[in-house]
C-alpha cells in the first residue's frame, strides 16, 4: 500500500522483481489516485478498515501484506485489527507513531496543501521521497514521482496527513502475531531508522532491514527491497 501523495503504480518495480509472479492486488488509499475524492475528516482506523473490505472482497486471505510508510501504517493496523486477513507483514519506512515534531510538519503540510495546492508543497516533498544522487542520475524516476505528486488530489492529501498525525499503534504491536519483517532507509528524513526499529522492537521476532534509501526504499533499491520480502516470505508459516 503506497505513500502519501503516491499512487499505486508506486509497486511496478517490485511487482516485476517477483518471480514466478504471486497473485498480487494494488490499491490507492481512500482519497488518492484513482480512488475517489473525499472530503470528510477520517481516521487511520478508517484506513484499515478499507484494506480490510478490499482483502475480503478479493476473496484470497489471508495475505502478506506490503506497506511504505502511510501504507506501513495501515498494515500494522491491518495486522492488529483484522489478524485473520493477514499471514505475513512488511512494513517499510513507516513508524508506529509520530514524534511530536513530525506530527506538526503533518499539520503544517496539510494547511501548505489547502492554500495553496499540490504545488506548494511537491518539490520540498521529493527531497524528502528520493536521495539527491537518484534525482540527479535517475531524471525520468524523479519526474514521474513528481508527477504523482502534482496529479494527487489536494484536499485528499490533507486529510490524509491528518490520519496518519493521529495514529499510534505502540501499546498494540505486541498483539501481532504474523512474521512481520521492517524495512527502514539509511537516508530516510522524513521517517528516521529510529522509528522503524520501534516498530521492529515491538513485535517478536522481528527482523529490520537498513537499505542504503531515502523514503521510497522501493524505488530505490528494488532488489533490496525484494530481497527483504523474500527473507519475510521464508519465514511464512
Amino acid at each position: 500500500r503506497h505513500a502519501l501523495g503516491m499512487r499505486l503504480e508506486m509497486w511496478d518495480a517490485l511487482a516485476a522483481q517477483l518471480a514466478p509472479p504471486p497473485p498480487v492486488l494494488r490499491y490507492d488509499h481512500r482519497g488518492q489516485g484513482g480512488s475517489a475524492a473525499v472530503r470528510a475528516a477520517y481516521g487511520i482506523n478508517d484506513l484499515v478498515d478499507d484494506a480490510a473490505r478490499v482483502v475480503r472482497e478479493w476473496g484470497r486471505g489471508p495475505v502478506v501484506f506490503i506497506g511504505l510508510s502511510m501504507g506501513g501504517l495501515v498494515g500494522q493496523g491491518l495486522a492488529i485489527r483484522h489478524p485473520e486477513l493477514v499471514r505475513g507483514l512488511l512494513v517499510a519506512n513507516t513508524a508506529a507513531c509520530f514524534p511530536e515534531a513530525n506530527r506538526q510538519g503533518l499539520v503544517q503540510r496539510a494547511e501548505a496543501v489547502r492554500a495553496g495546492g499540490m504545488p506548494a508543497i511537491a518539490d520540498a516533498v521529493l527531497d524528502r521521497f528520493l536521495m539527491p544522487a537518484t534525482r540527479a542520475e535517475q531524471p525520468e524516476l524523479a519526474a514521474a514521482v513528481r508527477a504523482h505528486l502534482m496529479q494527487a488530489d489536494a484536499a485528499g492529501y490533507a486529510e490524509a496527513c491528518l490520519a496518519i498525525r493521529d495514529a499510534d499503534w505502540r501499546s498494540h504491536l505486541a498483539q501481532i502475531r504474523c512474521p512481520v519483517q521492517v524495512v527502514a532507509g539509511s537516508a530516510d528524513l522524513g521517517t528516521p531508522v529510529a522509528l522503524s526499529q520501534v516498530v521492529a522492537d515491538g513485535v517478536a521476532g522481528v527482523q529490520l532491514s537498513l537499505l542504503p534509501t531515502a523514503h521510497l526504499s522501493v524505488l530505490e533499491d528494488a532488489r533490496g527491497f525484494s530481497a527483504a520480502l523474500g527473507t519475510l516470505l521464508k519465514r511464512l508459516p
